[in-house]
């Protein structure tokens, strides 16, 4: 459903965009009641993406997820290899050789073993390519965080140009993180110094 969703939103803007050229648009899509400032390891899910003629395969994507993952997060990104070879240690079951659907539940209901969260990438190809990057609690499956690309009509579906998305997120996911950390450290002051203040008040 939530896919179906997407593809309508994506179908809208298709019709109402200017003919003209444009640029890439970024969407920030922070969820109500959840944070990533507590994040701390991020997992790589298998990611919603069709091999098409043309376009990088989805090993290749992966592969850019990962890379970039490591480049921009270092040590705290969890490739999928990691997760499916500790899963098969653990389980006895290859996430490799099982349907999408079924490797997926494996991979959820294991995930939490290796990292707090993970991330399931959506790519979408069509006149410009939307890539979404969606982070879920480890655990709980929780949608903590959603974040889209939209690309140029100029830009290449290839390597370079999602390696260039793929890392802007990682940039932006570490902004965003930050920004969380610090409203919480207000707010916990805030909350601390209105319990001093009570305190003080009942003697």
């Amino acid at each position: 459903m939530k896919n179906i969703i997407r593809l309508i939103v994506f179908a809208v803007f298709m019709v109402t965009a200017c003919t003209a050229e444009m640029t890439p648009v970024e969407m920030d899509k922070p969820q109500e009641g959840q944070t990533i400032a507590d994040v701390e390891t991020l997992a790589i899910g298998a990611p919603l993406y069709t091999s098409k003629e043309g376009y990088p395969s989805k090993e290749e994507y992966v592969g850019i997820l990962n890379d970039m993952g490591a480049k921009v997060l270092k040590d705290r990104i969890v490739t999928y290899n990691t997760v499916a070879q500790g899963i098969r240690q653990k389980t006895g079951k290859d996430v490799y050789s099982l349907d999408r659907i079924p490797a997926a539940k494996i991979f959820k209901d294991n995930v939490m073993d290796f990292a707090d969260a993970y991330l399931v990438s959506t790519v979408t190809m069509s006149k410009r390519t939307v890539l979404f990057f969606d982070i879920y609690r480890a655990g709980t499956n929780e949608l903590l965080y959603e974040y889209e690309l939209i690309l140029d009509s100029e830009d290449k579906d290839d390597v370079k140009t999602y390696s260039e998305m793929a890392e802007k997120f990682y940039k932006h996911f570490i902004s965003v993180q930050e920004t969380q950390k610090k409203d919480k450290e207000k707010a916990d002051r805030k909350a601390q110094k209105e319990r001093e203040k009570a305190e003080r008040a009942k003697k």
